[in-house]
């Protein structure tokens, strides 16, 4: 894939010549798709929602995240471009053929449920999530030469910096949430003292 592009073009050309959609125009409705995915709600639905039917199947930065979704949710997503259904129905093909790709060179295998569809999501800077990390991992870094032990280190980081509650973060982590508390405050004296 080129510096800059978003959509892989051996999917894409594969699609075009199977549908009356040009690889120009499907590129263009690939992007306006893109331009309304939101990484971070498919990710909470697919980590932190039970009752959700969206399921994370493929991550590997900085690349694309592949996901499950309903057809319903595919259909919202659809009439918020204001496309053509041939036009819908290409997107949808480049989206499956794309993840089936992802899947297949990574040596995992997933049977598609009922209902569902694949749904691609670019991580459209790498260059962003790369320095994203780096600095992620340098704060990190920082805490572990303040002292944290890795336990306060992420219970931190989950409560304090991003705003999780104990009780919630602490239920994923599958701990009890005086432990996640206890971690928080020991982290804050190390920090703060």
């Amino acid at each position: 894939m080129e510096s800059g592009q978003l959509f892989h073009r051996g999917p894409m050309q594969e699609v075009a010549t199977n549908s009356n959609v040009s690889s120009d125009r499907l590129n263009g409705i690939l992007h306006r798709i893109a331009g309304i995915q939101n990484l971070e709600y498919f990710l909470e639905e697919a980590w932190h929602d039970d009752t959700s039917s969206v399921e994370l199947v493929f991550h590997e930065p900085p690349s694309d995240f592949v996901f499950v979704i309903p057809d319903s949710a595919w259909v919202n997503l659809i009439s918020a471009v204001d496309i053509e259904e041939s036009e819908a129905a290409a997107a949808k093909q480049y989206h499956s053929a794309r993840a089936q790709d992802l899947l297949v060179s990574s040596g995992q295998s997933h049977e598609l449920p009922k209902d569902h569809s694949y749904l691609v999501v670019p991580i459209q800077d790498i260059e962003v999530w790369r320095r994203s990390r780096l600095v992620l991992s340098w704060w990190f870094q920082e805490l572990a030469e303040d002292g944290l032990t890795p336990p306060e280190m992420l219970d931190y980081w989950m409560t304090e910096e991003l705003g999780n509650a104990p009780k919630e973060w602490a239920s994923q982590r599958d701990v009890h949430p005086e432990a996640v508390r206890k971690n928080v405050r020991q982290a804050r004296e190390k920090l703060f003292e």
